[in-house]
This record gives structure tokens, C-alpha cells and sequence, in this order.
């Protein structure tokens, strides 16, 4: 979860840096999103602290796969 948010921080940086602004709305909004699943974490059981480690997991997969890829 930490290496996501990272992720959507460095992409923020970049997207205040070029001045794109609904860019930098999105990449806030996905960003809180993974910070309240951190603090969700403190009071998820097992499964539910399993469920959002495998969410993350693919999401940063995701996120660096599309990293890679030239926008369209």
C-alpha cells in the first residue's frame, strides 16, 4: 500500500509541474482513497487486511504497467 501511494505522490509532483490541473484533481482524489484504506487497516480482521494487501498488490502492478506504456 505504501509503494501505491508513493506512486500516486510522485505523480502528483509531476502533474503540479506541468500545470495539469484535472490531472492533479484525479491523482489527490485516488490518493485519499488509499490513504483511508491505510487507516482502515487498523481495525480490519485477516481477511479484509488480505483482501486490501491483494488489492494493492495488483493495483501496483497496474499503475507501473501503464507507467511503462506511452499515452495515447
Amino acid at each position: 500500500m505504501g509503494n501505491v501511494i508513493a506512486w500516486y505522490s510522485r505523480q502528483l509532483l509531476l502533474a503540479r509541474r506541468s500545470g495539469d490541473e484535472q490531472r492533479l484533481e484525479e491523482l489527490k482524489a485516488r490518493r485519499q482513497e488509499c490513504v483511508e484504506d491505510q487507516n482502515r487497516l487498523r481495525t480490519a480482521g485477516p481477511d479484509e487486511i488480505a483482501r486490501i494487501a491483494a488489492v494493492y498488490a495488483a493495483r501496483l502492478k497496474e499503475l507501473e504497467a501503464s507507467e511503462a506504456q506511452p499515452e495515447s
